[in-house]
């Protein structure tokens, strides 16, 4: 895995804090893994610039408000395939949930990002969209054959084409696809979802077999022939550097709309992270 910038984990021990409010509520969450949610946030600490990005700031990218929630709050909503460009059967597939994500999550970025008074109009919101289209990015190499790819070409850090803000089919392999995910077969999220017969037919895999998401999972222990690495490693390498480059497009595009002022307010103020109960239900113990 990637090196963890700055205070690694801090937002954990925030989260902890919504565990903890969600059960004087009474919500019992299922068990879960939790390693997941630290990986999410090692690759974006690590991607985005500790000269340019607050922590104040990254607490909110991380967990944020909705319909964003943030790179990690995200994962609790395991039922929404746009988050995590799961049930995809060809790139066409992929590039459709991706602009379900950039359709959901830009216009509060925007919006969110303007300046009101001596602020933004809604800052955490727009944090928090930030950090959900980080979040689609990051799991394109987590839950796609994409690595699997490059590994059978031969170019291990070969980046994938831009999903956002436009996804084209046609720049892809004709065999891309992500894993089957149906919450419904899930009794520990996220690493089942798939029916006991196996995958619908037109899907080649099921999430359980094809995610990247830790070095635990089936598919991210396989080592990459010829490296000290597993296919984890991997994906987290490529999607900490394609979160770099969404980070600096997005910057970028939110300084065009709003000005230079309102895109370093965005990255440089921020306050603690949202109560999420179902991200208390999702990662108990955390």
């Amino acid at each position: 895995m990637t090196v963890i910038r700055r205070r690694p984990l801090g937002v954990l021990a925030a989260i902890g804090a919504s565990v903890a409010v969600a059960a004087t509520f009474g919500l019992v969450p299922p068990k879960a893994q939790a390693f997941y949610v630290i990986h999410h946030e090692e690759i974006t600490r690590h991607a985005l610039p500790a000269d340019q990005v607050t922590e104040e700031a990254m607490v909110q990218i991380l967990v944020g408000p909705p319909p964003g929630a943030g790179a990690v709050g995200s994962d609790a909503y395991a039922s929404e395939a746009f988050r995590h460009l799961d049930n995809s059967i060809t790139p066409v597939d992929v590039c459709a949930r991706a602009k379900q994500a950039w359709d959901t999550f830009y216009p509060v970025l925007l919006s969110g990002s303007k300046r009101a008074g001596a602020g933004l109009a809604d800052g955490a919101a727009a944090r928090a969209a930030f950090g959900g289209l980080l979040h689609a990015q990051q799991d394109f190499y987590a839950h796609s054959n994409w690595v699997e790819d490059n590994i059978a070409a031969r170019d291990l850090n070969r980046l994938a084409p831009p999903i956002f803000p436009a996804c084209n089919p046609a720049d892809f392999p004709p065999d891309l696809h992500t894993g089957y995910y149906d919450i419904a077969f899930s009794s520990q999220f996220p690493l089942d979802g798939c029916p006991p017969g196996g995958p619908p037919p037109g899907f080649q895999e099921c999430h359980s077999t094809l995610n990247k998401d830790g070095p635990t999972s089936e598919r991210g222990r396989q080592p990459v022939p010829g490296t000290p690495m597993n296919m984890f490693d991997l994906a987290a390498q490529l999607a900490t550097t394609a979160t770099t480059n969404l980070y600096s497009q997005l910057r970028g595009m939110v300084a065009q709309a709003n000005g230079n002022d309102a895109a370093n307010l965005l990255f440089t103020t921020g306050g603690p992270p949202w109560v999420l109960p179902e991200l208390a239900k999702v990662y108990p113990g955390i």
